[in-house]
């Protein structure tokens, strides 16, 4: 059909010189918008086509209040790549679509508030917009994946329902494991150039992180929300260990995320404005001047230049590096 079809249009045009003039002329137009610099395409296909590329997402604060800063310029940006400052070639603001992987914390200190964690959980899909897509991750001592990673917020909505109602993964919590499978089923997330994100909801009471999960993380490109919210032996917990138990903490620290706090009525509110804040984070792009060494490790640090004044004390929160991948 589709060579009868070409066949039937080479004829037309054969016969109407008209068609074959316009059909020149956009053809000239359409060649004048590929010469188009890469830095100048929308962030979705800069990452596709320039595989030199090197994509961080970054959240600014406000030191003192934690107000998000938006109206920075490329040029008020520094960066360095393991230690040698580089030119940025892509800057954007641009709302990319979200790959969010609920990580649900179901041990027995959250469950006496388990409905209440739900309930946020449900009505935070309302949030999302058409293109963001959500996957459903339950832990305790084991973790489980409730739901792959869908566009359909009802489905979303039920397996969240049914994961919540269950004690079959057992009563303690591991979070480092939960993190790790979390980041390993990032790699799975059906839109690859989407703002990749992994939100933890629990009471923190928790193992301490190891180096391989953080290394695992980073490799995803995720960037870890902690949101914290506490039954009643939760708070036991958190008063006789000082409050030292932080178990989610370094990971949002390390991966340029944040960590809130809810009482359990606010779980949903708390969740809505991490959502908001996701969606005002920076993209910021450069292509490392130094190619020579792969699979290497390579710390990224991304400041606000001092050269301007503010009245405001800005903070990057962005992941610490990357790893150096040989193309192909």
């Amino acid at each position: 059909m589709r060579q009868s079809h070409e066949q039937t249009m080479r004829r037309s045009i054969v016969h109407h010189p008209d068609i074959s003039r316009l059909l020149l002329c956009l053809s000239v137009t359409l060649l004048a918008f590929s010469s188009t610099p890469a830095q100048e395409k929308d962030p979705v296909d800069v990452i596709k086509v320039d595989t030199n590329l090197v994509v961080f997402d970054a959240q600014v604060v406000d030191k003192k209040t934690g107000h998000v800063i938006s109206d920075l310029k490329k040029e008020d940006f520094v960066l360095t790549d393991n230690g040698v400052r580089q030119t940025i070639d892509y800057f954007s603001r641009d709302e990319l679509p979200l790959s969010i992987i609920l990580l649900l914390d179901v041990s027995r200190s959250v469950r006496p508030i388990i409905h209440d964690v739900r309930d946020g959980a449900l009505n935070a899909l309302l949030r999302l917009k058409p293109d963001d897509q959500v996957a459903v991750m339950t832990f305790a001592v084991r973790t489980s994946l409730a739901q792959d990673f869908t566009k359909d917020r009802a489905l979303a909505a039920r397996k969240i329902q049914e994961a919540t109602e269950t004690d079959v993964l057992g009563n303690g919590t591991m979070l480092p494991s939960a993190l790790q499978e979390a980041a390993f089923h990032m790699e799975s997330a059906k839109t690859p150039n989407s703002r990749r994100v992994i939100i933890v909801v629990t009471d923190n009471i928790a193992p301490a992180g190891d180096k391989q999960t953080l290394d695992d993380i980073l490799e995803s490109g995720a960037v870890v929300y902690g949101l914290i919210t506490r039954a009643a032996i939760g708070k036991v917990f958190n008063v006789v260990s000082f409050g030292q138990i932080k178990a989610v903490n370094k990971y949002a620290e390390e991966t340029g995320g944040e960590v809130m706090g809810a009482d359990k009525k606010e779980v949903d509110d708390k969740l809505g404005v991490m959502i908001d804040r996701l969606r005002a984070r920076y993209a910021i792009g450069f292509r490392p001047s130094d190619m020579s060494e792969t699979g290497q490790f390579r710390p990224v640090k991304i400041t606000v230049s001092t050269a301007k004044q503010r009245k405001e004390k800005p903070i990057v929160l962005t992941r610490r590096g990357y790893y150096q991948r040989k193309r192909s």
